[in-house]
């Protein structure tokens, strides 16, 4: 079932939340709505839900128009940061309390919730209650009640938030292979770049309200179009354009040259080459390293070049200590132009 979400507006007290907000989900497709706090992707999961209600704009699902369906019958599942399960419910009842609402066979809740214990891999726990289970424990709960009712879509707003980092990475894991097996389109609000790019078919960054860039991961690492993209998903040198023409030139050749739009050049720090300047070889205007921070599978350098502060990753190699000598380079095709 494809989610079309079109020209959507949303205003609190004359501010605008939300901004001729435009996107689609396709079957199968795991979206993740990427931004900071405040940037109007909470606010976007809940119009979707039906929770809110927009001041513009279209929401439909197929061809069905939502924005005057309520939630309860939009048929979506919705997992909440502090997964809002009853504490005097058992997993297993928990799980089966959307199916029971509904009026469904307790044949069909049993075999229903016993399938899902296992995708959730708790089969052991259907009797604990959520206070004698983990906060990962809790989240898979939520999770299985969730698709317990064979939701449509499934909504997931920053669901791993409020557990540690470790959890944070294996919850990671199930909720991307959960999400293939059963190929149900998913939106996941977070403000996580890792785990936007780590489980996203397509991300949609966001900032003030407005969509900034959209598409997959890869896409929005390496060519980003905006300042904001390349700050907010990973580390970046900006580098104004005047400055590129006298130390990188040969990446001019691929400066968009639009002459409405201020543009610098973006470059990942694994992307910058790093060469030891040899003694014989050395000049006045070598770049110079500042300080290196070893990361473990690689080690971070910040350099002085012309006046220019930039970020580098070795991976092993030459150790390069404090005020070393080194040459700089960049292969034009790892820049990318975005608008200031």
């Amino acid at each position: 079932m494809h989610l079309s979400v079109t020209d959507l507006l949303k205003t609190f007290s004359g501010h605008v939340a939300l901004e001729r907000i435009d996107f689609d989900v396709n079957q199968d497709e795991f979206v993740c709505l990427l931004g900071p706090s405040g940037c109007g992707k909470t606010t976007l999961l809940r119009i979707i839900a039906g929770l809110l209600d927009a001041d513009g704009g279209r929401i439909t699902m197929g061809s069905q128009s939502l924005l005057d369906v309520p939630a309860r019958e939009r048929g979506f599942g919705i997992v909440f940061q502090s997964y809002s399960l009853f504490p005097n419910m058992t997993v297993t009842q928990n799980i089966g309390y959307g199916m029971k609402i509904r009026g469904l066979s307790k044949a069909h809740i049993d075999a229903r919730c016993n399938e899902l214990l296992e995708l959730i891999r708790l089969p052991q726990l259907a009797k604990r209650y959520p206070g004698q289970l983990s906060g990962g424990q809790q989240q898979r709960v939520a999770i299985a009640r969730a698709l317990a009712v064979d939701p449509s879509l499934l909504l997931l707003d920053e669901p791993l938030s409020a557990l540690d980092a470790q959890v944070r990475v294996e919850m990671r894991r199930e909720i991307h292979d959960v999400q293939r097996r059963l190929r149900i389109p998913t939106i996941m609000v977070t403000h996580d770049q890792e785990e936007a790019l780590t489980l996203a078919d397509k991300i949609i960054c966001m900032n003030h309200g407005r969509i900034e860039q959209i598409g997959a991961p890869r896409d929005l690492y390496e060519s980003p179009r905006t300042r904001f993209v390349a700050r907010f998903i990973g580390t970046s040198n900006l580098l104004p354009a005047g400055w590129v023409c006298d130390a990188f030139p040969a990446l001019m050749a691929t400066y968009p040259g639009d002459p409405d739009t201020t543009f610098e050049a973006c470059v990942r720090p694994e992307d910058l080459v790093v060469t030891r300047r040899a003694a014989a070889d050395r000049r006045e205007d070598d770049a110079r390293v500042v300080d290196a921070m070893f990361l473990g599978s690689t080690t971070r350098l910040r350099l002085d070049w012309r006046g220019q502060e930039l970020v580098a990753e070795q991976h092993r190699g030459d150790v390069l200590a404090p005020g070393t000598a080194v040459s700089l380079s960049v292969a034009s095709d790892r820049c990318a132009w975005v608008s200031a």
